[in-house]
């Protein structure tokens, strides 16, 4: 079987079909799944969705049930900046936070219904 001299980088899919999106880059969109994957994300993404205004830390903290101080901070750390941001007035989801806890709180598909 010959090895092909070409790489991913060099592959390019073809357009899609009028009306259909086409595909995402699969980086960002596996990045993105990543980063949602973990249980605690999803609270402290959910909570701050909730919320009408944006949280302080130790309310949001609040908001979890993780006691363990350092475990919350490193999973709120995955969320900053792509769909968390932080405010002068706390914690806040960005359009991308919001975006993704609306697709997993109303697609059936997801929510296995």
């Amino acid at each position: 079987m010959a090895i092909p001299d070409w790489t991913w980088d060099d592959a390019s899919a073809p357009d899609a079909p009028p009306g259909q999106p086409s595909s995402p880059p699969a980086d960002p969109l596996a990045e993105t799944l990543s980063t949602l994957s973990h249980p605690l994300r999803l609270e402290i993404l959910f909570a701050l969705v909730r919320s009408e205004d944006a949280l302080e830390y130790s309310s949001l903290r609040a908001a979890t049930a993780v006691e363990d101080k350092g475990r919350f901070n490193y999973h709120l750390r995955q969320l900053r900046d792509r769909f968390v941001v932080r405010r002068d007035d706390g914690y806040a989801p960005t359009p991308a936070g919001r975006s993704a806890v609306r697709t997993l709180s109303t697609d059936a598909h997801l929510r296995d219904d």
